[in-house]
């Protein structure tokens, strides 16, 4: 693979991590990052290292988000339970913080991926911050 293509592929597998969060969310942006890395993983060094970090930064938002997700249940469901057996008005604060949540963890796909294009299609290596290294 010539350098062109490297830098183009490159930015690509770190561009589906935002448009495979976008359609399916905890699991759209590592199946999107996956099948971009494996399609041309054994042509380029370079590129492989690349597709390694993206796959590797989506698994560790997919891990936070469905951490979070169970986290935000068991709370609603405690704040359920309390408020069947003591009552309680309606408190639109408490059911809608998850998206809060779950909305900072988009930007912070999009801020780092679009770091990491742009460092792709320079050429240059990136590497995730607080990224789990599970794919090596």
């Amino acid at each position: 693979m010539d350098q062109k293509d490297e830098r183009t592929w490159g930015t690509l597998v770190h561009l589906a991590g935002i448009i495979g969060m976008w359609l399916q969310f905890t699991v759209g942006n590592v199946i999107a990052v996956l099948i971009l890395w494996l399609i041309k993983r054994n042509e380029s060094a370079w590129y492989d290292n690349q597709g390694k970090e993206a796959i590797n930064f989506q698994i560790t938002l997919s891990i936070v988000a469905v951490c979070l997700n169970i986290i935000n249940n068991i709370r609603l469901g405690l704040f359920a339970l309390g408020n069947f057996f003591w009552g309680g008005g309606s408190h639109f604060f408490v059911w809608q913080t998850g998206g809060g949540i779950f909305g900072l963890i988009w930007l912070v796909n999009i801020i780092f991926s679009i770091i990491a294009m742009v460092k792709a299609s320079k050429g240059e290596t990136y590497r995730y911050p607080l990224s789990l290294r599970l794919v090596k």
